[in-house]
């Protein structure tokens, strides 16, 4: 087998949106699992991430799988915080 990736990308509702959520995933990013890469970068107002891994065994899939969900929860965390934070921002003006 060779290598597997997934790549996610989702619309962050600006730029700035988007840097701050590249800069929220970065701590979990970079201690992922051995044998894993998970690459995220802003361009623009979205977000796009890349998980990949050497696919040497089917539990490499499952390795995958569980990692881009992980991904995805903190994606969609990040997205309600700042979505939260900017609505207080908001009412306060």
């Amino acid at each position: 087998m060779g290598g597997c990736s997934v790549l996610v990308t989702v619309e962050a509702g600006g730029e700035d949106r988007a840097r701050a959520i590249v800069e929220a995933l970065e701590p979990d990013n970079a201690t992922a699992p051995p044998g894993m890469k998970v690459t995220c970068t802003a361009a623009s107002t979205k977000v796009s991430c890349v998980v990949s891994i050497s696919c040497r065994e089917a539990r490499d899939m499952l390795r995958l799988r569980n990692t881009v969900d992980d991904l995805l929860v903190n994606l969609r965390a990040a997205l309600e915080s700042i979505e939260r934070a900017s609505g207080r921002r908001q009412q306060r003006l």
